[in-house]
C-alpha cells in the first residue's frame, strides 16, 4: 500500500498543477477578451481611441483626427512586435457620430463598406477590401454593431503618403484623404512614439488575482473532493479484497 500510497500522491499532484494551470490561462484568455470589449466600449462612449489602441499596441502615434458628416476617423500609425520583429501599422478606426446604416451580420449581403488605400505618388495598391479575396462576402460595418466602430489596419515599410478612401454600407463615399507615414525603426529606448502599456499597467488592468481567484478556488475545491472520494474508494475496494 506505501507504493499506492506514493503513486497517487504524485498522480494528485500533477492533476492539481494541470488544473490550476488551465484555470489560469483560460482566466486570462476570458478576462483579455472582456477587457477588449470594456475598452472598446469606453472608445465607443467618449470617442478617444487612444486606451483602446495602448491595449494593442507596442507603440503609437496618432497621425489624424477627423469629424465628417456622421463618422469619425481616427488614424494611427502603430507598432507591432510580429514573430520577433517591430513592424509599422497603419490603423484608421471609423467611428459613427450620427444615425448610419450597418450590417448587423458578418454575411450582410447587402454591405458595400470599404476601403481603398494606395500609395499617392506610384499607385500601388496597399490596402483594397474590394478586390481582396480576404475581405470578400464579409460585413466590415458589422463591427459597429459588435464593437461600436469598424478599423481597417495594414503593414507599411517604408516612408509613404498614402491616398485613402472610406466607403459607407451603401458604398459612398464618406472620407478622403492624403495621409503622410513615416517609418520609424523603432527601439524601445528611442522615445520615438507613445508606448502601449506597460506589462505593470496590463497587470492592473486585467485583475486577474480578483478574476480568477474564486473560479480556482471551486475548480479546486471540486478536485480535492473527487481525489480524496476516488483515493479513499481504490483503498477501500483494496483492503476489502485482501480480507
Amino acid at each position: 500500500m506505501k507504493k499506492f500510497y506514493l503513486f497517487y500522491s504524485v498522480f494528485s499532484v500533477m492533476f492539481l498543477s494541470t488544473v490550476y494551470f488551465f484555470t489560469l490561462v483560460q482566466g486570462s484568455q476570458q478576462r483579455s477578451l472582456i477587457l477588449y470589449y470594456e475598452l472598446a466600449s469606453e472608445a465607443y462612449e467618449s470617442k478617444d481611441m487612444t486606451p483602446f489602441i495602448k491595449y494593442q499596441s507596442v507603440a503609437y502615434n496618432h497621425l489624424d483626427s477627423t469629424i465628417l458628416g456622421d463618422y469619425q476617423m481616427e488614424s494611427y500609425q502603430v507598432i507591432a512586435y510580429d514573430n520577433g520583429v517591430y513592424k509599422n501599422q497603419f490603423v484608421i478606426y471609423v467611428l459613427p457620430v450620427g444615425n448610419v446604416d450597418y450590417a448587423q451580420s458578418v454575411n450582410d449581403p447587402n454591405d458595400q463598406t470599404g476601403i481603398t488605400l494606395y500609395e499617392d505618388q506610384t499607385s500601388e495598391i496597399i490596402l483594397d477590401t474590394y478586390q481582396d479575396e480576404i475581405y470578400e462576402g464579409k460585413a466590415l460595418s458589422f463591427g459597429i454593431d459588435s464593437l461600436g466602430f469598424y478599423y481597417y489596419h495594414t503593414f507599411i515599410e517604408a516612408d509613404t503618403s498614402l491616398n485613402l478612401s472610406l466607403y459607407d454600407y451603401h458604398g459612398e463615399l464618406i472620407f478622403s484623404k492624403i495621409i503622410e507615414f513615416d517609418y520609424i525603426n523603432y527601439s524601445p529606448d528611442a522615445g520615438q512614439m507613445e508606448l502601449g502599456y506597460t506589462r505593470t499597467e496590463l497587470e492592473d488592468l486585467l485583475d486577474l488575482n480578483n478574476y480568477v481567484r474564486a473560479t480556482l478556488i471551486k475548480n479546486i475545491t471540486i478536485f480535492l473532493v473527487l481525489d480524496i472520494f476516488l483515493g479513499a474508494t481504490i483503498v477501500f475496494i483494496v483492503k476489502k479484497k485482501k480480507h
